[in-house]
């Protein structure tokens, strides 16, 4: 007997708080500093922190689909997040 497909809890989540993301750059550890909700998707932005990098060069922005995303609970909680309606695409 085969178990059902929705019978295999969290196969397909990312979780941002586990990721590691490093610099080009600079090769050190980037910091998540920034994090918004989209219609479609949450986007949390990484700058190192050091006085080597320019945050306007070696940022990273990671885009996570909001069915997979299960960082967005702990992500409201941090101070730089403000609630606010969903942002729109930039367009």
């Amino acid at each position: 007997m085969s178990e059902p497909e929705d019978a295999r809890p969290d196969l397909h989540v990312i979780d941002v708080f586990m990721m590691s993301v490093r610099c080009g750059n600079c090769d050190s550890y980037q910091t998540i500093v920034g994090f918004k909700k989209f219609a479609d998707k949450n986007v949390y932005t990484y700058e190192c922190e050091n006085e080597i990098c320019d945050p306007n060069v070696t940022r990273t922005i990671v885009e996570v689909p909001k069915e997979f995303d299960n960082s967005t609970k702990r992500a409201e909680e941090l101070p730089y997040y403000s609630a606010e309606e969903p942002a729109e695409e930039p367009g």
